[in-house]
């Protein structure tokens, strides 16, 4: 709500401002005026009183300026003197952005983005115009993504005591290979990698399709010096070309292998 006010100055205080007679203190009350003409003196000779009471005279016109009081929906700059054109301006929030994101999973592999199975966040718009349409991946909520980690968990555990069970089985497990062999004990054909893997796998001393799983491989061949002495390394592309004893070694899983003796012998 807003008040007027009115400007009341004592006649002598004017006149001892103009004439310049004793000082004055004016009181003014909380507003402004503005006079409607600039102040002339006469030039005749008049007593103060009379000078005093013509000045009053032409400045009896007044403006009345309503007295301005803030109110509860003012802009709080105004109040403490800022104008609003030099206030600080309200950061943006980049966080807001990225918790707009959505949490997806992938079924199939998308370049830059990642691998089929990975749980990621993803923008909507970049789900609805692309990863959905071509069927790249799927919604997934929080309960999902724990019951899957868990299952996860507990096949990885499976695989690491199946491995750790084959690789005590490796550790007494000894195969002869027959082939036949021409002058100074040179074999008709070589024996490579994947032909060991081929009768492993039908090798009674191990469960069937225990040894099935594509990380299941062997990683390497070193002929046997005797008393657990290793020699020359067999190279993988050419394999085994002469009868002997050897050590290989298979893959079992990530971090887990197991050597056992390989016999070559001439048929």
């Amino acid at each position: 709500m807003t008040k007027l006010s009115i400007v009341t100055i004592p006649l002598t205080a004017v006149a001892a401002l103009i004439f310049g007679g004793a000082k004055a203190e004016p009181t003014f009350a909380q507003t402004a005026f503005v006079p409607v003409a600039s102040p002339t003196t006469s030039t005749s000779k008049s007593s103060p009183d009379q000078q005093a009471q013509l000045f009053f005279q032409r400045f009896s016109a007044v403006h009345i300026v309503q007295a301005v009081v803030p109110t509860a929906s003012r802009n709080i700059h105004s109040v403490r003197g800022i104008s609003p054109l030099f206030a600080k301006k309200k950061k943006n929030d980049t966080a807001a952005g990225k918790t707009n994101k959505i949490q997806v999973k992938l079924t199939k592999h998308i370049a830059g983005t990642g691998q089929a199975g990975d749980v990621i966040m993803v923008a909507p718009a970049f789900f609805t115009n692309k990863l959905q349409k071509t069927g790249s991946a799927v919604r997934i909520s929080d309960e999902e993504v724990a019951q899957g980690n868990q299952k996860k968990a507990d096949g990885e555990k499976q695989a690491l005591d199946a491995a750790n069970d084959l690789k005590n089985k490796f550790s007494s497990f000894t195969m002869t290979l027959s082939k036949k062999t021409g002058p100074n004990g040179h074999l008709f054909g070589a024996i490579n990698y994947k032909a060991i893997m081929t009768e492993l796998k039908k090798d009674n001393a191990f469960p069937k399709g225990a040894l099935d799983a594509k990380w299941i491989k062997i990683s390497g061949i070193l002929t046997d010096e005797g008393e657990n002495n290793t020699g020359a390394a067999v190279d993988p592309k050419h394999g085994i070309k002469e009868v002997g004893d050897y050590v290989a070694t298979i893959a079992l899983l990530k971090g887990v292998s197991a050597d056992f003796k390989l016999l070559v012998k001439s048929d």
